[in-house]
């Protein structure tokens, strides 16, 4: 197949040499304008009263002046130039100007990214004396961890101290804390409150729940948290602990590590999980198998019963 032949290609219109017609003409225009510059001139006017008796009053709207001075070549001919440099973004002097919006602001992201925090220092664990003294060495411990951190003092290991500590607890437990006579998690905050570190007792409806308000807690306060393990019958500190967001700016976080003192360490239990060495970090999966909700043979415990229970610092 033969391709189209191509259009011609357009030129300028033909022009003929100029006549002596035109040539008088020309000349008769150009002498007259001088005439008239001459005579304006002469009666103090000056160009822009030459304009206005060729073109018109620009205020007038059907003036040739209006017309052109509206023509998009003419807007951009007295359209100011930037300087030289400008590159249209502010500079340090110049505020910024965006459209007005009728809408509120949008409020800034959550900050995100893994939040890390951890209290314990070697030598402030202490192993629980007997079966029984877990809430005990579990006060003994947080005190260590308080004293160490906040004054520098010496952690106190001895089992004298425990054996003190538990006797002062059984007398500030209740009936409604302890229905068996023992310690109570409500007579461990009242210890550590008399011991001028204001703790109380608060429960959670949800594991994740109350992780969560742990890590809050440990992070508004710098001081370890006690948690229930085991049903409630066994004391945990947590001493720090890994989340998604810092616990100080979102309330929108999960707590994916413990950082938990165990004071049944290194005995092993016959019915629970292992009890793992102090400082080592407890995931998700270790704190579900661990971290059950309240549920204790001497009950029923009205308003603990299937939650789970916390003995939280106050802020200071």
């Amino acid at each position: 197949m033969n391709p189209s032949p191509r259009p011609p290609t357009r030129r300028q219109p033909p022009t003929g040499p100029a006549t002596p017609g035109d040539i008088v003409f020309a000349l008769g225009i150009a002498a007259l304008g001088l005439v008239l510059a001459g005579v304006l001139l002469a009666a103090g006017g000056g160009p822009s009263s030459l304009v206005r008796l060729v073109w018109g009053d620009p205020a007038s709207p059907g003036s040739v002046a209006t017309a052109a001075m509206h023509s998009p070549i003419a807007l951009a001919s007295l359209t100011p130039a930037a300087p030289s440099g400008a590159t249209g973004i502010p500079g340090p002097d110049e505020t910024p100007r965006t459209a007005p919006s009728s809408s509120p602001p949008l409020p800034s992201p959550s900050p995100s990214g893994p939040f890390t925090m951890n209290l314990y220092r070697a030598g402030v664990f202490v192993h629980q004396a007997d079966k029984d003294a877990c809430v005990a060495a579990a006060a003994q411990n947080m005190l260590n961890v308080i004293r160490l951190v906040e004054d520098g003092r010496a952690p106190d290991t001895s089992a004298k101290t425990q054996r003190a500590l538990y006797n002062r607890i059984v007398k500030l437990t209740t009936t409604e804390d302890s229905h068996n006579g023992s310690t109570g998690p409500g007579g461990w905050a009242a210890l550590l409150t008399k011991k001028g570190y204001p703790y109380e007792v608060r429960t959670y409806r949800t594991r994740n729940g109350a992780m969560r308000a742990a890590a809050t807690a440990l992070r508004a306060t710098r001081r370890p948290v006690g948690i229930l393990a085991w049903g409630g019958v066994h004391s945990w500190v947590l001493t720090g602990f890994t989340a998604s967001a810092d616990p100080a700016t979102t309330g929108t976080f999960t707590v994916t590590t413990a950082r938990i003192l165990d004071p049944w360490y290194p005995w092993v239990s016959t019915r629970w999980p292992r009890s793992e060495k102090p400082n080592a970090p407890r995931d998700t999966a270790d704190l579900a198998a661990n971290v059950k909700p309240w549920k204790l043979a001497s009950g029923p415990y009205p308003g603990r019963d299937g939650t789970y229970l916390l003995v939280v610092p106050l802020e200071h």
